[in-house]
């Protein structure tokens, strides 16, 4: 079975339907994702790359894209690379003032008993 990893853009065309010839193309590749004809990826840095699009670009509240991210995080038939980490880091993204990036790389760093060496005094409130 072919496997695709998603690029950001490929989720901001579905996702937005603002250019109809590439949400066409989306939706057709999403749609073999669900019938299992084909396996969509997708890696956490494209999830950053996604709240910081859809925030700083296309200015959705933090809130719609939490929404967003979990709807994502979610879908059974998409394949997502630590899948379960990325749940715990968005709920909790919706509930502190933390950057999304921040959030994962503490986790990470707790997963493997370790702690982040940082000058952000986000950190901190963590």
């Amino acid at each position: 079975m072919k496997k695709y990893l998603l690029d950001t853009n490929v989720i901001l065309r579905f996702l937005l339907q603002d250019n109809n010839k590439y949400y066409q193309i989306a939706l057709n590749y999403f749609k073999k994702a669900q019938q299992k004809q084909i396996v969509l990826e997708i890696i956490p840095e494209v999830l950053f790359e996604l709240d910081y699009v859809l925030r700083g670009v296309y200015h959705l509240s933090k809130n719609k894209v939490v929404d967003i991210l979990s709807n994502l995080l979610k879908t059974p038939y998409l394949m997502i690379e630590n899948r379960e980490l990325m749940l715990t880091v968005v709920e909790k993204y919706q509930r502190i003032n933390i950057d999304l990036f921040d959030l994962y790389l503490f986790y990470i760093a707790k997963y493997k008993k370790s702690e982040v060496l940082s000058f952000d005094e986000d950190f901190q409130k963590l």
